[in-house]
């Protein structure tokens, strides 16, 4: 349900056309939850269906018989981002594809596991990276999104539309920061086993064509 939410709560910052909610949407959610464009529309005519959001034609450009669709939320809507807000939920359970081949990397060699661990650590480098940088824009109030929620939002409210959205990419940058120290340990390891065997492999791959 946590796409749903996402989406009300970018189009609260105020009305917006679905091709600018999926640009917004790549500019920000997606740091923290990855949705395809399609998925996006697909939830956005559920949400009119049910009366979370509702849309208006407007004119698109010059061209006479061309038009966009603008959502704003409706009444509805802004209660059940409160509803979810107050909810207390448990966290799901681990879907981690690169923990999963972590576990049998004995099936492979040294310079297999090694190129493991090195794309995983420059992935969540990269990730590091971009939460920072993401800080960095959050904390001088500079995104487009958070400039147009600010000035929505009652003056006094500022300082905790910040703080919030700054102490979410700190947990990402935290994350990503174990993940880089996991896959160092990674290839640590290998070194060890690869050492100890006395080989330049860590083991023969146990199956071969």
């Amino acid at each position: 349900m946590t796409l749903r939410q996402a989406l009300l709560a970018l189009i609260e910052a105020g009305p917006t056309t679905g091709y600018d909610l999926a640009k917004q949407f790549d500019r920000s959610v997606s740091y923290i939850w990855h949705a395809q464009h399609s998925q996006i529309y697909t939830e956005l005519r559920r949400l009119e269906r049910d009366g979370l959001i509702a849309s208006e034609v407007l004119p698109r450009g010059s061209k006479e018989l061309a038009t966009k669709r603008a959502y704003r939320l409706t009444e509805p809507g802004a209660a059940e981002l409160v509803r979810w807000v107050a909810e207390t939920e448990t966290p799901d359970g681990v879907r981690d594809p690169a923990y999963v081949k972590s576990t049998y990397l004995e099936y492979g060699s040294a310079a297999v596991a090694r190129a493991f661990f090195r794309a995983h650590r420059r992935y969540y480098e990269s990730l590091r990276d971009r939460y920072e940088a993401h800080i960095d824009e959050l904390q001088a109030r500079a995104t487009p999104l958070l400039r147009r929620r600010l000035e929505r939002a009652p003056a006094d409210s500022h300082d905790a539309i910040v703080a919030f959205k700054v102490h979410a990419y700190h947990g990402m940058v935290a994350r990503a920061r174990a993940e880089i120290a996991w896959a160092n340990e990674g290839l640590d390891l290998v070194a060890t086993l690869d050492r100890d065997a006395g080989r330049g492999s860590m083991l023969t791959p146990r199956y071969s064509d």
